[in-house]
């Protein structure tokens, strides 16, 4: 293993009906809460009433910002800015997946931020002039989708309107959130096709991790336990599909999504999102659902590593998760999420061959590190980039 330190704040509140709670732990940290949710949020209707009135009861006032969609702007989170000062707001709630509650940390941020806050977002790795955020407002997270692992880790993900550029803010010292209420009961009535993709973005986040991991050194525990946070989420969202009422599976996928990314996983192997990375791209020019931009480049990556000689991590995943050849591993994969409704092919999203080198050139621009390279285990080159979104079509 690496050396390692690890640090993760946030407090957990699990289990059904723990939503009635969120004012008392609101009431913690502020007295004029944003309540930060989407812009289409018809579903959440019942729910934002109830957070409102647990609010009230704990002497908490509320202002509710509707205004974050699926890969949000940086102008939206303007706005939210704008409405915090306005108001007074010390303290924010976020309702929502991985969408909403990265814009809430980012709007925590951005109202102690000095200049615009895109300043904030790492908007390239090999010329970094970004500056991380030194202080922000106390936030609740409310997850109401099994995916991103938001609610545990000090990280948003957001594009820049003004570049088209969809890359993030890290910052440990003050973005994690206070709370995590986490009731796996708000997940039931998602659409099937924001279920599936949810899942296959908590098994892309512990993939990534896996393949990525430094083969010089001793990851036997981290393989281990991301193995079977792997298999777990896949068998639990099989259950899910046949029982979207089945509340116990969606707590796995709840709990999986936070596992997959608050750092237990990670600690002790600096592991890279290079899938994530071209992701990005595509989910900023066409709008595409995160979950299903990975589900195009899992697919293409297992494609792309079948035949060549540093593929041992591939085949041992094949292997321990799939019970199978990394060949069979790739086809079960694709067809389970077709199944279900997710692309496998950027052609769904529009992608057109003639469209792949404006799409590399972005990664390029990014997230290519300094020497020229997308980090990862083995480092990809431009051409690397290319060929995998072309076996992506």
């Amino acid at each position: 293993m690496e050396n390692f330190e690890y640090y993760n704040p946030v407090k957990v509140v699990f289990g059904e009906g723990v939503l009635a709670q969120v004012g008392a732990y609101t009431a913690q940290y502020g007295k004029k809460a944003l309540l930060v949710t989407y812009q289409r949020c018809d579903y959440f209707a019942q729910t934002i009433e109830a957070i409102q009135g647990s609010l009230a009861e704990a002497g908490v006032d509320c202002v509710v910002y509707k205004g974050i969609t699926a890969n949000p702007l940086i102008s939206q989170v303007k706005g939210g800015v704008a409405l915090c000062l306005e108001h007074g707001i010390d303290v924010i709630v976020a309702l929502g997946g991985g969408s909403v509650i990265d814009a809430a940390k980012v709007i925590a941020a951005g109202v102690f931020y000095e200049g615009d806050p895109a300043g904030m977002l790492m908007l390239s790795h090999s010329d970094v002039t970004a500056k991380p955020p030194k202080r922000a407002l106390p936030y609740i997270a409310i997850p109401t989708l099994a995916g991103t692992g938001s609610e545990m880790n000090p990280i948003g993900v957001i594009t820049d309107d003004a570049t088209g550029k969809k890359s993030y803010v890290w910052e440990p010292g003050c973005l994690y959130a206070k709370a995590a209420i986490m009731d796996p009961t708000l997940t039931v009535g998602l659409p099937p096709y924001q279920t599936a993709c949810g899942g296959y973005d908590i098994f892309a986040h512990v993939m990534e991790a896996y393949i990525n991991g430094d083969p010089e050194k001793d990851l036997t525990l981290h393989d281990r336990m991301q193995e079977g946070v792997m298999r777990a989420a896949l068998e639990a969202l099989e259950k899910v599909w046949e029982n979207p009422a089945d509340t116990q599976a969606r707590g796995v996928m709840m709990w999986a999504a936070s596992v997959a990314l608050n750092g237990w996983l990670l600690s002790g192997t600096f592991a890279f999102t290079p899938m994530h990375q071209m992701g990005h791209v595509l989910s900023a020019k066409y709008n595409a659902t995160h979950g299903a931009t990975l589900a195009c480049m899992m697919v293409s990556w297992m494609r792309y590593f079948e035949n060549r000689p540093d593929n041992a991590k591939y085949v041992m995943l094949a292997k321990n998760v799939f019970g199978c050849d990394l060949r069979t591993a790739r086809e079960q994969l694709d067809a389970a999420m077709r199944a279900k409704g997710v692309q496998t092919r950027i052609s769904e999203f529009g992608v057109k061959e003639e469209d792949l080198d404006a799409l590399t050139d972005m990664v390029v621009s990014v997230s290519f590190g300094p020497d020229g390279k997308l980090n990862g285990h083995p480092k990809m080159t431009r051409e690397d980039i290319y060929q995998c979104y072309k076996l992506a079509l």
